[in-house]
């Protein structure tokens, strides 16, 4: 069972207030921190006060945040990968956010995201035009998706500057087009109403985001929930990287092959390439 679907099935669960949310959000998106850490360390990642995580808490059917925590560890270490390579012993940054971005890559590979990825290739092959569409940490997936599958020969369309711009490429899109919508961490308004804009207009919406309770699941044909659980604080965006890798690689055919040979040959002819013969 994932953490998500075993706090959703706690009682109390349905009747968090807003406050509550942002308690439950730090538990799902960085389970390991929230496993070690005091009830100060939640509430100051979540943006509450001590008392709002004691309460949440409780309101889980928890005594209070030390008996929540200690569960809360039990289903992470759970969901740890067995057969781990790296050293566990070794306790350095580097090699723990190597053994945290590998766990997160086992965890995206669930048979409703592969079915996902490949839906989401799908639409992208078929589609007139394809608008990508993000903020913040998701902008730096969106970019791969949208450079490499451009030299792959599809029509991709990076919206990811004001909203107002944003908002251009989205009402451009008609039915049978494809909307991808790249979403970490907290989620902003223009974003959510840009993705219910592209449901209305008849596009197949494609979502990666980190939870699979987000509301742009609401609007999604398609949803592919990537792992962003990083150390020290940090969210890891490699599983999503992962996930965009998966959805160019669905893609890779003799046309998009040909596509991308063009683009070479074009640079080439240009002479652009500093290790050009």
């Amino acid at each position: 069972m994932t953490i998500e679907a075993w706090l959703a099935g706690r009682k109390g669960y349905e009747t968090l207030g807003p406050q509550a949310g942002q308690v439950v959000h730090v538990l799902l998106r960085a389970p390991q921190f929230a496993s070690y850490s005091s009830a100060r360390e939640v509430a100051e990642r979540a943006g509450v006060n001590v008392s709002t995580v004691v309460r949440t808490a409780q309101q889980l059917d928890f005594d209070g945040w030390t008996d929540l925590r200690q569960e809360l560890r039990a289903h992470y270490l759970d969901s740890m990968t067995s057969g781990d390579p790296a050293p566990h012993q070794a306790t350095d940054a580097a090699s723990r956010t190597l053994r945290q971005d590998a766990a997160n890559i086992t965890a995206l590979t669930t048979a409703e995201n592969l079915q996902a990825i490949r839906a989401t290739a799908e639409a992208i092959r078929s589609a007139r035009r394809t608008v990508v569409i993000g903020s913040g940490s998701g902008a730096g997936p969106a970019h791969v998706l949208g450079h490499l599958g451009t030299i792959m020969g599809h029509d991709i369309h990076l919206a990811l500057g004001s909203t107002t711009t944003q908002t251009v490429q989205v009402t451009r899109l008609r039915e049978g087009d494809c909307l991808i919508v790249l979403n970490v961490w907290r989620l902003t308004r223009a974003l959510r109403g840009l993705t219910r804009m592209g449901r209305e207009r008849g596009t197949t919406v494609c979502v990666l985001t980190d939870l699979h309770s987000s509301p742009l699941a609401e609007d999604a044909h398609h949803l592919v929930v990537t792992p962003t659980e990083g150390v020290q604080g940090t969210a890891s965006l490699t599983a999503m990287v992962a996930a965009v890798q998966a959805i160019l690689g669905e893609l890779t055919d003799t046309e998009s092959s040909r596509a991308a040979g063009q683009v070479q040959q074009a640079w080439n002819v240009l002479d652009l390439m500093d290790d050009q013969p």
